[in-house]
């Protein structure tokens, strides 16, 4: 007997964990979407270096407080090898088109962001979905697609991002408790 098809998920420990939660009745909208921020900041901590996030910023401030405007994008565009192939090339291919959607270049940084974890956040969801879909009943993947839902909607993205581009990611975000116990069960209301 298996503990659930989680454990065979092919992605990182965080999304696991987020399967986890969605599949078990225990867990609220509020804890899923707690795992969903965890997971999110271990792919940005993964994914990208800390020399790209400082430069995206850079270049965005930078063109905030010059005289001639209009010059962020191609230097946006010198950043794609620093970028990298996960997580920071959706936040520079983001950033690139805020540029020039005409966003000011202040707010650019933090959209990106918000753009890409949104991005990456619905690709997982999709990726746990289909998983389940394969290892288990459909009645249940889709009982954990609506609760991964549920937990995209509740999770706090603009907190997430802020916390990704001050470097300050996996210092204040946990993942959900355990629930191990008979006592640990639902919360009573």
């Amino acid at each position: 007997m298996s503990d659930g098809p989680h454990r065979s998920l092919p992605m990182r420990r965080g999304w696991k964990r987020v399967a986890e939660c969605a599949d078990n009745r225990a867990f609220d909208a509020g804890e899923i979407a707690q795992a969903i921020g965890a997971a999110l900041e271990q792919d940005c901590k993964g994914e990208m270096s800390r020399d790209f996030i400082d430069r995206l910023s850079r270049v965005c401030h930078e063109e905030e407080s010059s005289l001639f405007k209009g010059q962020v994008r191609p230097k946006l565009e010198a950043l794609r090898l620093e970028a990298g192939a996960g997580i920071g090339h959706v936040i520079l291919d983001h950033a690139i088109r805020l540029a020039a959607n005409g966003r000011a270049a202040g707010e650019i940084p933090m959209e990106a962001a918000k753009c890409g974890l949104i991005d990456r956040g619905g690709r997982c969801a999709r990726q746990v979905d289909e998983h389940y879909c394969r290892k288990s009943t459909q009645a249940r993947a889709y009982k954990v697609r609506e609760r991964v839902e549920q937990g995209l909607k509740g999770s706090h993205i603009d907190s997430v991002a802020r916390r990704v581009l001050n470097g300050e990611s996996g210092k204040s975000t946990r993942q959900p408790a355990r629930k191990r116990r008979l006592d640990d069960g639902v919360k009573l209301r």
